[in-house]
């Protein structure tokens, strides 16, 4: 806190009037005494009175402030997916005949069934069985199958012939629509197509041991008879 001229001087001329009060009066009054005391403080009063600072009453005033706008940033959320209606989706169900694995003679002709749901909201209306890659077997390159409402089911069957080497065979089989479109199978071959699987195995050979010829009686010619003799003539 700085301390002006006046102050100092104010508090000097107490520590002359308390200086003085030390000292040895004439007066042996207790009056005079209280007198110049008294005189003292009231002069002190009177200029520390003089020398404090006016005080003025502020009043507060509500003053509008205005505050600039800030940025809100709202979370941008993706809308919820929905999901999209597809016209052409099937799903594979399970294999009604010749599951996989199933072993046949070489040139064997079997029948091939299959069993699919229709999930798309599309009738499968004029829609084909075709060939898509493996071995064909034999079977059509395309054949109608039967016309399947949404939601519904149908058994697609197609007439084959085993490969006549043995081996491993399978053939791939796909749907299309009216359009010429090969649409999705779920739960098919690569969300696809279905097949068939079989194993060809050869017939086995019978091998012809030789027998070996058992020894057979030779016939024996007849042994030479006696012939008798003719008796001699007696003299």
């Amino acid at each position: 806190m700085k301390k002006t001229p006046r102050t100092i001087s104010i508090i000097l001329l107490a520590t002359l009037i308390l200086s003085a009060c030390n000292l040895p009066s004439k007066n042996t009054g207790t009056e005079d005494a209280n007198t110049i005391m008294t005189a003292a403080a009231r002069t002190i009063v009177a200029q520390l009175t003089a020398s404090a600072p006016a005080i003025t009453a502020v009043t507060s005033t509500n003053t509008p402030v205005t505050i600039p706008p800030t940025a809100i940033i709202i979370p941008s959320v993706a809308p919820a997916a929905t999901s999209t209606p597809i016209c052409d989706l099937g799903k594979f169900i399970t294999d009604i005949t010749i599951p996989d694995g199933t072993v046949m003679t070489p040139n064997q002709a079997f029948t091939k069934t299959w069993r699919l749901q229709n999930i798309g909201f599309c009738s499968w209306t004029n829609y084909s069985l075709v060939f898509d890659s493996g071995d064909a077997m034999g079977g059509a390159a395309s054949s109608a199958i039967g016309t399947t409402s949404s939601n519904g089911s149908v058994d697609i069957s197609i007439n084959l012939t085993a490969p006549a080497t043995p081996g491993a065979y399978r053939g791939y089989w796909r749907i299309r629509s009216a359009g010429g479109v090969l649409f999705p199978i779920v739960s098919g071959y690569q969300s696809k197509s279905f097949y068939v699987d079989i194993k060809v195995q050869g017939p086995a050979t019978v091998t012809n041991t030789p027998v070996t010829p058992t020894a057979t009686n030779t016939p024996v010619p007849p042994t030479a008879t006696n012939t008798p003799i003719p008796p001699t003539a007696t003299p």
